[in-house]
């Protein structure tokens, strides 16, 4: 791989999970207003599939799925997409938010596992080390630990983990399906799952559609821009950097998301930043440093042998 390219796709990689990192933080504004989890992936999914919509001429012009097989690993992603957003969402619904917000990062190990499995790479005890530095760090900074004996915390494990594994699927298809997709239709693909599945939750489960009474005006506005963030940007860049870096550090790298919600709820919110958070922040970002050196190394090492 040259060396631009890499540092290309880990920029892309990085810029998925800073926006998802302010994307929790724009979350609670939208929870402000009155509104649920569901209107607030539903406007996300809308403008993202009506923006990528836009693109639909070139969906199928260069290269396309060929068979049921290329098919259904796309579709794979797209459902596995709408897991993580409902299964998440449900988690932090069912029990102490520090729950889900931690036990998300356990598709981490997962992508590693199924990347060893796989034989896409070899062991490294480095990249170990690196990836229980992130899920230390994400344990210090959550403080998981006080909120395991609080009502509902079962339950919300079980969601969480789920929404986990979904999210693992995604980094773990995405690689793959790159060589018979362009960008736009990946991301586009996603975003359509997840708009069909919030409706169909709606359907289910008309109770979650909140009535917004004088906030209908902010809201919308505040929309767009959950759209762009939550969405739109960070799809498109994971769409594209994910082929170029590769599941495993693909998921490393996005963890960056943690230390960016960490330090905007601080900054945009007022929330404390305890000696135990910055611990573990830094823990995180240096299990991302870790896992990038480590596979920069292996790299140069592969093209010499």
């Amino acid at each position: 791989m040259d060396t631009r390219d890499r540092w290309k796709g880990i920029a892309l990689v990085l810029n998925t999970g800073c926006c998802w990192g302010f994307h929790g933080v724009l979350i609670k504004f939208a929870y402000s207003l009155g509104a649920s989890f569901l209107q607030v992936f539903l406007v996300e999914a809308l403008f993202a599939s009506l923006y990528y919509g836009c693109f639909a001429r070139g969906f199928l012009k260069t290269v396309r799925p060929r068979g049921w097989s290329q098919w259904l690993q796309l579709s794979g992603i797209g459902l596995a997409s709408v897991g993580v957003g409902n299964l998440l969402f449900l988690a932090f619904s069912l029990g102490p938010v520090a729950i889900a917000a931690t036990l998300m990062f356990m598709y981490l190990p997962v992508v590693y596992a199924v990347s060893l499995i796989s034989g896409n790479q070899s062991f490294s005890a480095p990249k170990l080390c690196s990836i229980l530095l992130v899920l230390i760090g994400a344990t210090l900074t959550t403080q998981i630990f006080s909120s395991l004996g609080e009502p509902g915390a079962v339950a919300a494990v079980f969601s969480a983990l789920a929404a986990s594994f979904c999210y693992a699927l995604v980094f773990i298809l995405t690689p793959g399906v790159a060589s018979f997709t362009t960008v736009e239709f990946r991301s586009f693909s996603i975003s359509a799952f997840g708009l069909v599945g919030c409706l169909i939750v709606w359907c289910f489960v008309p109770s979650l559609w909140y009535p917004l009474d004088g906030q209908l005006g902010s809201f919308l506005i505040m929309a767009i821009v959950l759209g762009v963030v939550g969405q739109t940007l960070p799809v498109l860049t994971l769409m594209k950097g994910l082929p170029i870096t590769g599941s495993s550090l693909g998921g490393v790298l996005a963890s960056v998301e943690l230390p960016i919600a960490v330090f905007s709820s601080a900054i945009l919110l007022g929330e404390s930043l305890s000696p135990s958070k910055i611990v573990g922040v830094v823990l995180v970002l240096s299990g991302i440093v870790l896992y990038n050196y480590s596979d920069r190394v292996r790299v140069p090492q592969m093209a010499t042998t």
